[in-house]
């Protein structure tokens, strides 16, 4: 394994292991509860059957957010990230579970000999060769996962159980990989099927085409009856098909500081800066007094804020300047020291670790006798320094850095552990010597440094400016106050006029969002207006949000299936204003346009355009007007020189003439239009299994009583 990127505070080959676990798609059993011991458990869900236990599941939730914690380098992830992960995790289980149940059925399976081909075969899975690349020169190392999986039971714990996440994850992509080949596989395109879809791409008609826009009727002219909104409804309610939500509307109330709050903070900082002035342990008075830690990097000209970067590289150490605001702060800071210092360093090392390094695991050194090997070998690289070379080459722990004859190349000021950095920075280039660190022992040499520059390390007592529990208090009572008058949607409405406040709305808000608009955090909200005691018009208590407080109303609930009409009144009242004006439009077209002979006249006195285009049965749009496949479908069945009864359209009515039909062109041999329906169809295989097992599932789901 990679040492040089431990060194530099990275964690290479635990960083792609641990991802994987978020990336792939994979199958698995790991949620499955066929033992029934577990008596008394809450169940988070029901898949055809299989329970999925809310302690199984938040397990698997905690390993994915450690994993996206390594991914990402974060120590913690945000409110939205946490709730990605757990919404990206109930993916995975249903996925793996659905497509467990398949391949049990099929009797798929995965062998060990193909496993670990898929391991250290010729051609190893690309987890395993993203996994196994060299840091440096970024290739796939093949000697390296024999080496690993030579000494797989003396590596750390963690690294071994993630190595084995990413074994399972490579056996579980092969049987999902075999599952969609099955299914691609048993895919058969009859030669009818080929002929139809050659003809339909190549038969072509000369078409006249004349549309009667609905614009040429005003929305305002026509009106419609209760009687025309349901039979629009009963034709078309299948259309509409729609997944459960609510719709919401809600205030919030911001909490922000009061003049007294900032007052009162003022007087604190005041009071602070006098003992900052003079205090001697500065790092400590800043972690005992600062809502952020000392920090002791070293920084150069430009670096800090405009209001301290001039004073700071021009003043005497002990400097001192604040109050003042930044980022809704009061901040002071204080000149602790003055260096100059590089930018960048390099140098070239042999590390020598010991029994509990777990570096080298093969390694059976005590601490003592690695520090008498690293004396040894910097005896001898002093008394001969071309020697250096080829022991970093040989004998060299950091087996990355052995490749490179232990050049650990530019690194930048304060980039490698504390005892490394200091050695390098405080030794002359070409100095020989020895330095213990977590790690081991490090024989180093000195090989480069930047020209150094003048750098300030400065202390900075940082206060947020934030309202008091009195303020919080204050405002919660407010929020209180609203929610207890309003009682019902009027009452809300009504006092939101009356008191001048900002009425949000949430749309189609479904059950497994995390926000609403302006909220990031409103999980508990959405709960709320899923729990089957919340009625329609029913007041909400006062929500916690991030700094505010938020009372909502619940102005809708939209159960998963069909709308009733009310619901859908609004969106479907421009269709049915359009299928009033097509029957106006109609008329009017039967009545001046019965045959060929009255299409020139006709066509003019109704004020309809006319077109004339070439089209295919294959087309998607017909050429002026866009998607209209009524019409091109009735061009179709007409037969040369023959002219259509009124057609409705999308944009427009339509009078259709067929003037001139030009055949697709004989083909005896159709394998070409096979294999392009079969080939679009294998690329369906991969993305759409998944989401047809889940349609067709037995879904019982329960999270909203946990999360």
């Amino acid at each position: 394994m990679a040492l040089i990127g431990d060194i530099r505070k990275r964690s290479g080959l635990l960083v792609i292991i641990i991802g994987i676990a978020l990336a792939a798609f994979v199958l698995g059993d790991l949620l499955s509860n066929k033992g029934g011991s577990r008596k008394g458990m809450n169940n988070l869900a029901e898949i055809n059957g299989e329970k999925i236990l809310a302690t199984d599941f938040n397990q698997r939730v905690e390993d994915n957010m450690e994993a996206q914690k390594l991914n990402t380098q974060k120590e913690n992830l945000t409110a939205e990230e946490q709730f990605q992960i757990r919404q990206q995790t109930w993916e995975q289980v249903v996925n793996e579970t659905l497509l467990q149940e398949e391949v049990s059925k099929l009797g798929l399976t995965v062998t060990t000999e193909e496993l670990d081909d898929q391991i250290r075969g010729k051609n190893p899975h690309s987890y395993i060769v993203q996994s196994f690349r060299d840091p440096q020169s970024g290739q796939f190392d093949p000697a390296s996962v024999v080496n690993f999986l030579k000494n797989l039971d003396n590596v750390d714990p963690q690294m071994k159980d993630r190595y084995l996440q990413i074994e399972k994850a490579i056996k579980e992509d092969r049987l999902s990989t075999k599952y969609r080949n099955l299914i691609g596989k048993g895919f058969y395109v009859p030669m009818a099927f080929a002929k139809r879809d050659y003809e339909a791409r190549n038969t072509q008609i000369k078409a006249r085409y004349y549309g009667a826009p609905y614009s040429s009727i005003a929305d305002s002219a026509v009106k419609v009856t209760d009687a025309d909104f349901e039979k629009y409804y009963t034709e078309n309610k299948f259309r509409y098909q729609q997944e459960a939500s609510r719709d919401l509307e809600y205030v919030t109330f911001e909490v922000l500081p009061s003049d007294e709050d900032r007052d009162k903070i003022n007087r604190e900082v005041q009071k602070l800066y006098s003992e900052f002035v003079s205090v001697e342990n500065v790092p400590g008075f800043v972690n005992s007094t600062s809502d952020e830690r000392y920090d002791s990097t070293w920084i150069k000209k430009g670096g800090l804020p405009y209001q301290l970067d001039s004073l700071m590289f021009n003043s005497e150490i002990g400097t001192c300047f604040g109050p003042f605001i930044e980022n809704n702060m009061f901040q002071m800071a204080r000149l602790v020291n003055v260096q100059t210092r590089p930018d960048s360093l390099k140098a070239s090392h042999i590390l020598i670790s010991y029994k509990g390094t777990n570096v080298n695991p093969d390694t059976k050194l005590t601490k003592e006798q690695a520090k008498a090997k690293a004396d040894s070998i910097l005896s001898v690289v002093k008394s001969n320094p071309s020697k250096f070379d080829e022991l970093a080459g040989t004998i060299n722990d950091d087996a990355t850095a052995a490749k490179s004859k232990g050049d650990l190349n530019w690194f930048a000021d304060g980039a490698m552990v504390p005892a490394f950095n200091t050695a390098v920075l405080n030794g002359k280039i070409g100095d020989l010597l020895v330095v213990e660190t977590q790690f081991g022992f490090h024989v180093i040499k000195i090989t480069g440094k930047t020209t150094p520059t003048k750098k300030v390390r400065v202390a900075f007592v940082k206060r947020m400016i934030e309202p008091s529990s009195k303020t919080m208090q204050d405002v919660y009572t407010q929020a209180s106050q609203f929610a207890l008058e309003a009682k019902n949607m009027e009452g809300f409405n009504k006092l939101i006029d009356e008191k001048k406040l900002t009425k949000r709305l949430a749309e189609r808000v479904n059950a497994e969002q995390n926000s609403l608009p302006g909220l990031t955090s409103a999980r508990q909200v959405v709960m709320w207006a899923f729990n089957e005691d919340t009625e329609k018009g029913d007041i909400s208590t006062v929500f916690d949000l991030e700094g505010r407080y938020m009372v909502a109303v619940l102005k809708e609930i939209r159960e998963k299936g069909t709308p009733t009409l009310e619901q859908l009144k609004e969106t479907i009242e421009p269709l049915v204003k359009r299928d009033k004006k097509a029957e106006t439009l109609i008329a009017e077209i039967n009545k001046n346009i019965k045959s060929l002979k009255d299409i020139d006249l006709g066509y003019r006195s109704l004020g309809m355009r006319a077109d004339t285009n070439t089209v295919s049965f294959a087309s998607s749009n017909l050429p002026g007007y866009g998607k209209e496949d009524e019409v091109i479908g009735t061009l179709f069945t007409l037969k040369q020189g023959q002219m259509s009864k009124p057609v409705k359209g999308n944009q427009a009515v339509f009078i259709i003439v067929a003037d001139q039909i030009t055949p697709a062109p004989p083909k005896d041999d159709l394998t070409s239009e096979k294999r392009m329906i079969k080939n679009a169809f294998i690329t369906r295989t991969q993305r759409e299994p998944a989401a047809a097992l889940k349609r067709n599932a037995d879904i019982e789901d329960n999270r909203l009583k946990f999360f």
